[in-house]
């Protein structure tokens, strides 16, 4: 049951900077206004659920109820760990990011809420890590949980663009030119998932231990991660270089059916990876 809390903690708070980054970051790709209003309700969410971690971390630890704390544990946390400078630093990121979403500029807030989301590096395997490799994998991770974000954000804008299409020669031309301008920046982040995923994988496990993954949790997990990404990769491509030329052509009704689905199981399976990744975090993988 705590364990249970903590994943989902895990996740929503991993989905929430995720789009708090990657929504501003691609209203400013797309040249877009953006909605102050949301972001500001991602960087209230994102406090919240940071503290939501934090209690739930100690109850996994202490093994009490997440509605009864051990007060001394989560001073200890606080004090005496990382974690305490990291939510500093998170919630410091934060207030800036919900300064500049009230003060309705939105694609600003992108530049705060990269540093929140990179503070999740230092609260799973990465931030174990010690010495030059931890400097390593902690980088590598940043740049993984940018990526990623700028993905979900991006997917986030794409479904809600194509689920509001009207289908006039006008609408199908804006949400098909969003679709082309995607093709670069999402380039640029399968392979910066790819390189950066790589090098999490072996600091993590490392290459010698990679066959003890076979048949354990831990193992079926990230082969489950692996296959989503592959699925998504897939999708992608098709919605690059099939639906978005049918969208474009004259008659872009089944197109646009195509495009709904194709984009929404995208977006499922984005979430998916998050939880996975969310399990993932609080597993020994050679456990």
């Amino acid at each position: 049951m705590i364990e249970g809390v903590l994943i989902g903690a895990r996740l929503a708070l991993m989905l929430d900077l995720a789009l708090l980054m990657g929504l501003p970051l691609f209203w400013r790709v797309m040249g877009m206004a953006g909605r102050g209003g949301l972001l500001v309700a991602l960087a209230l969410g994102g406090m919240a659920l940071s503290a939501l971690w934090l209690f739930a971390s100690v109850a996994a630890m202490t093994g009490v109820s997440i509605l009864s704390p051990d007060w001394p544990t989560a001073v200890i946390l606080l004090t005496m760990t990382p974690i305490g400078p990291v939510l500093a630093v998170r919630g410091g990121a934060l207030l800036l990011a919900l300064l500049f979403a009230a003060a309705s500029r939105p694609r600003l807030t992108a530049i705060p809420a990269a540093v929140a989301a990179a503070t999740l590096a230092w609260t799973g395997h990465a931030g174990a890590t010690e010495a030059m490799a931890g400097t390593i994998h902690r980088v590598a991770d940043v740049a993984h949980i940018w990526a990623a974000a700028g993905w979900i954000g991006a997917l986030a804008v794409l479904l809600h663009a194509i689920f509001t299409l009207r289908p006039t020669t006008a609408e199908t031309a804006r949400v098909a030119a969003m679709l082309s301008r995607f093709a670069l920046m999402g380039t640029l982040i399968v392979a910066t998932l790819v390189v950066s995923g790589t090098i999490n994988g072996v600091m993590i496990v490392g290459l010698a231990q990679l066959p003890d993954l076979v048949g354990s949790l831990y193992g079926w997990l990230l082969g489950a991660k692996l296959a989503l990404f592959a699925l998504m990769l897939g999708l992608a491509a098709v919605n690059r270089w099939r639906l978005t030329p049918a969208l474009e052509s004259g008659t872009p009704q089944r197109a646009i059916a195509h495009l709904r689905l194709s984009l929404l199981i995208e977006t499922s399976a984005a979430i998916a990876i998050i939880g996975l990744v969310a399990w993932l975090g609080t597993l020994d993988p050679m456990g």
